[in-house]
């Protein structure tokens, strides 16, 4: 068994915690954490600052950064946590994968998109068999499978920090209308349903999801849904329409136009061009308002 104190560079590790176990002391170390919840609730405390994580969400530490952990809530927390030093995968992998490799370096939490989590838990599962009972292969197994559970992460997973500005905490309500965008952006979402769903006033959202993203809710909406399409557009074979409908979007004239807006092309050209696009950061302008 691959464990802290005897492994190569890479191991998992999944314990149950209850609810009342906390880490009393911050520690880190080189490794790459990617730290998955599969169950239950608790908090990370990373350079001081606090993270709430509930069930499906995945919380990544950057080598070198202080941390620790607290669970609370009324279930036992049961998570699933992966080590790797950066230079256990090969360079190739990184070269392939700037964008990877510059999300890594900075520690903060992930939201995965609707229905991924299913995905997400069989290939732990795997990792952790490969690790329990290595043989000779299982190095190499364990390689590949870490290249696959960060691609797997770069396609599923939203950086929460990525649509933050800089140096501004967030506050609960607002990381709860982030998860509820990313698990419904493929419906038609308002600011009055979103709103309620977390038990504020649609003014009041409004104001506050600006003043902490940087942008207004209807910009963040389409900078999701554009940063989903992106990834089908280059992953499936399906039809422009098809995956404007699939992301969101009534009206494929309007797609187009928010996808240029963000990425300099059409759809068509993003398409043809690459492979390997990486997306570029969210800016503060809307598209012409969508037409009903």
């Amino acid at each position: 068994m691959y464990t802290e104190d005897c492994n190569e560079g890479i191991y998992i590790e999944r314990q149950i915690r209850v609810p009342t176990f906390s880490m009393t002391y911050e520690h880190f170390h080189q490794y790459y954490e990617i730290f998955y919840l599969k169950t239950g609730n608790c908090i990370y405390s990373v350079n001081n600052v606090l993270y709430h994580l509930t069930a499906g969400d995945i919380f990544i530490v950057a080598p070198g950064d202080s941390h620790s952990t607290k669970y609370e809530g009324l279930i036992p927390c049961e998570r699933t946590v992966v080590y790797c030093l950066p230079e256990v995968l090969p360079d190739y992998y990184w070269e392939s994968h700037s964008y990877i490799q510059g999300k890594l370096s900075r520690s903060g939490k992930v939201i995965l998109m609707k229905d991924s989590r299913s995905s997400m838990e069989t290939l732990l599962d795997t990792m952790l068999q490969e690790n329990n009972i290595p043989d000779e292969f299982s190095y190499e197994f364990l390689q590949l499978q870490m290249m696959t559970l960060l691609l797997t992460i770069r396609r599923n997973g939203i950086f929460v920090y990525e649509q933050l500005k800089e140096n501004t905490p967030i506050s609960t309500d607002i990381e709860a209308a982030l998860r509820y965008i990313a698990q419904n952006f493929a419906l038609p979402l308002t600011l009055n349903e979103v709103a309620e769903s977390i038990n504020l006033t649609p003014t009041y959202l409004s104001r506050k999801f600006k003043r902490v993203t940087g942008v207004t809710f209807k910009e963040y909406v389409n900078f999701i849904r554009i940063r989903q399409a992106s990834q089908m557009l280059l992953t499936t074979d399906d039809s422009v329409t098809k995956i404007a409908t699939n992301c969101g979007f009534n009206s494929s004239n309007y797609f187009k136009d928010c996808f240029r807006r963000v990425n300099g092309v059409s759809p068509r050209t993003f398409r043809k061009q690459s492979r390997h696009h990486v997306e570029p950061p969210l800016k503060g302008e809307d598209c012409e308002p969508e037409p009903p």
